[in-house]
């Protein structure tokens, strides 16, 4: 019982206080960390309830629909239809280009991996999506972010340029890194940057305005995939479409 009370202790607040939806265990909300990183756990706040809308039964969709179904399923190996996917194969027109945007903002800019997890997070945290910053604590990780910097990311109301400046700016790699967090912190919470930040924010990323774009993209797109979520009260663990 001492080592049990003892490792709570060191545990963060958020780590050990969830909001566990009525009816489910604490167990289905806790994602163990792998690999070489801190200690620690992260506690899935987006599970143990039921979508309002998960987009059409495949018995359901027309042709156009199958074939984009198949394209997100043919490219996204490991989560399928998880996440906005679902509610957006209702309308083709906008399931098609929205995919094709996705798949440019995670693959196709100049960002590394981690710099770009670190902006979904930060994207996920202000726009209050708990699916979307949950789903991406196990992408971030991959892509060399740690768990302390992930647990540092104020969320919801705590969110603001100050918060990110006091509690994940000093956790940082490196100038490139604070600058992205800092630029995209500006955007989020006041929807745009100042000159300031634009100039320095630009100096510190090979002098590019064109990761700027980048940056804007990024948090502009899984801003739409969060409101996705959150509407449609999509949970982070997909449920089956039939």
């Amino acid at each position: 019982m001492r080592d049990k009370l003892s490792l709570l202790s060191r545990c963060p607040l958020r780590s050990i206080a969830p909001i566990v939806p009525f009816g489910s265990s604490i167990a289905d909300f806790v994602i163990p960390q792998m690999g070489n990183f801190p200690s620690a756990e992260h506690i899935n706040t987006s599970n143990g309830f039921s979508a309002r809308y998960n987009g059409p039964a495949v018995s359901e969709m027309n042709g156009k629909q199958k074939e984009i179904r198949d394209k997100i399923l043919a490219s996204r190996k490991g989560t399928g239809l998880s996440g906005p996917f679902g509610p957006w194969l209702a309308i083709p027109e906008i399931a098609g280009p929205s995919q094709e945007l996705g798949r440019a903002c995670r693959y196709g800019t100049s960002l590394s991996f981690r710099e770009s997890e670190l902006v979904i997070l930060l994207t996920g945290a202000k726009t209050r999506s708990h699916a979307e910053f949950d789903i991406h604590v196990g992408e971030a990780l991959k892509a060399g972010l740690g768990m302390d910097i992930i647990q540092s990311i104020p969320r919801d109301e705590e969110f603001s340029i100050e918060a990110v400046e006091a509690k994940v700016i000093p956790l940082l790699a490196n100038s490139r890194e604070v600058a992205i967090a800092r630029f995209t912190a500006e955007l989020l919470d006041t929807y745009t940057v100042s000159d300031e930040t634009y100039a320095n924010s630009k100096a510190a990323l090979d002098g590019k305005d064109t990761v700027l774009v980048e940056l804007v993209a990024i948090a502009g797109y899984y801003t739409y995939v969060s409101y996705t979520l959150n509407t449609f009260r999509i949970p982070s663990k997909p449920e089956t479409m039939k």
